[in-house]
């Protein structure tokens, strides 16, 4: 398939060198012929199709609970409630894995054992329902339920979402950290070119084809596209194979608790890793307001969950056929100009964007040329920000400092999306372009300072090592 240097490289961002008459492309152990790295690519490729599909299906869990009579303070505040729990699941895993060793690797293991218990539970939700309406016939359970603050549906609906969920935050955790692992640095900009190429299709293929089928048949939705993403994604993932890794380094101080002791002295300790993580949070806020956003559309504008995908899918067929003209040129840009001097400037340009679709979306017409703006600088941000992180975080410690990012962004998002909540309750739906513009504005300043403290250690991350 490709080839597997046993031979140990000095660092982990290789360069490609002459074997022969071809170029070889190595990372780590790992060394591929242009051949081999086509065929990496290739199962890479079907790997991100099938989880970006998956993770679409969870985008109508919303609309179930709306129509069950759900508030957004309902379920805002039950996701803050599960994302607080669940939050530690990513710094767990994470740096679990990049300690990990097995003859497997130390990424796959991982999401081979979460993925098909994510699917399972996230194509039981929309059977909640059903499921409530027997356990009614039961005096014992109709008592429990007669005593929950909310309705018996919406309680096990959240309760399903949450355990799928766990499992989800599992997988979410550790899949990137894959691709790090096994694509050379010097191609990510083209390999992230190619990847948000295959995630506009999955786009593309929900939103025109299943979104608005869901509106009636959403049980027939939740488990075809969870079996059919479950088998292609197992089936990817166990086709690329990972290298050999040197051993981890030992924690000496804190005895029992020292792994603990050592994670959090190491991550947040530095200013250096904390701008960056407070730069990936303002953008997560940014994205608490997608949700309100489509209800704007759905419930104050009467636009169908069927007209929304179809919109969708039009600025997805447009932006795609922009990626495979010019994705490529986009990515190998984005490995010459550098990542990092590039976040702050597409951050902005987006901000602009929400800012312009406050007073100007007011249809599908006005929301089909808005999405498909907005889709071209989501798949210029989805490049950037692919290579962006192994540039700025320590490769040999990846999977710990992305767990940071991702600990930082959802503890401040899980607190504050109640509060976002009852805004929007107070305020309307249409605010949510200005909430999402004002978060970029703010993510896209922090990112400069991020690219100057780059520049001011000639761009090398540093490697903290707590002891």
């Amino acid at each position: 398939m490709f080839s597997i240097s046993p031979c140990k490289m000095n660092s982990p961002r290789a360069t490609p060198a002459d074997s022969g008459e071809q170029a070889v492309y190595r990372v780590g152990t790992l060394s591929y012929t242009r051949q081999g790295l086509y065929v990496l690519f290739f199962w890479l490729m079907w790997n991100d199709f099938s989880i970006t599909l998956l993770e679409q299906v969870g985008g109508l869990v919303g609309f179930l609970n709306k129509n069950l009579g759900a508030s957004n303070f309902e379920m805002a505040c039950f996701g803050s409630i599960s994302g607080l729990i669940s939050m530690w699941i990513n710094p767990w895993f994470s740096t679990w894995s990049d300690r990990t060793r097995t003859r497997y690797g130390r990424r796959r293991p991982f999401v081979l054992c979460a993925t098909p218990f994510f699917a399972l539970f996230l194509m039981l939700i929309p059977y909640m329902p059903t499921l409530y309406r027997g356990l009614m016939h039961y005096p014992i359970a109709a008592e429990i339920f007669q005593h929950l603050p909310i309705k018996g549906e919406l309680f096990l609906i959240f309760v399903c979402s949450f355990i799928s969920g766990v499992f989800n935050a599992m997988v979410l955790a550790i899949f990137s950290y894959l691709y790090w692992d096994v694509v050379p640095a010097n191609v990510l900009g083209r390999f992230n070119s190619l990847v948000r190429m295959i995630a506009m299709l999955a786009g593309f293929i929900w939103n025109f084809f299943f979104l608005g089928f869901g509106e009636h048949h959403m049980k027939s939705v939740f488990v075809g596209v969870s079996i059919f993403c479950l088998v292609f994604y197992l089936i990817s993932t166990w086709q690329v194979k990972e290298g050999e890794y040197p051993p981890p380094d030992e924690h000496k101080k804190g005895g029992v608790f020292a792994p603990i002791r050592a994670y959090f002295v190491e991550c947040f300790s530095q200013p250096y890793f904390l701008w960056i993580f407070f730069g990936f949070t303002l953008y997560q806020l940014n994205n608490l307001s997608g949700q309100y956003r489509n209800f704007y559309l759905h419930y104050d504008l009467g636009m169908s969950l069927d007209s929304i995908g179809k919109m969708n899918g039009l600025s997805q067929i447009f932006c795609l056929a922009l990626g495979f003209a010019f994705g490529f040129a986009i990515g190998s840009m984005t490995d010459r100009l550098n990542p990092v001097r590039l976040m702050a400037p597409t951050l902005l340009i987006w901000g602009v964007l929400y800012f312009v679709g406050f007073f100007f979306v007011r249809g599908p017409l006005s929301y089909l040329v808005l999405s498909t703006v907005g889709g071209v600088i989501v798949f210029a941000y989805g490049v950037i920000n692919g290579a962006f992180v192994v540039q700025v975080y320590p490769m040999e410690k990846l999977g710990q400092f992305c767990a940071a990012s991702a600990i930082s962004q959802q503890l401040i998002c899980n607190l504050t999306s109640p509060f976002m909540a009852a805004f929007f309750d107070f305020t309307s739906n249409r605010v949510g372009f200005l909430w999402s513009a004002c978060c970029l504005f703010a993510s896209a300043l922090v990112f400069r300072k991020v690219h100057r403290n780059w520049r001011a250690r000639h761009g090398h991350a540093p490697l903290p090592h707590a002891g």
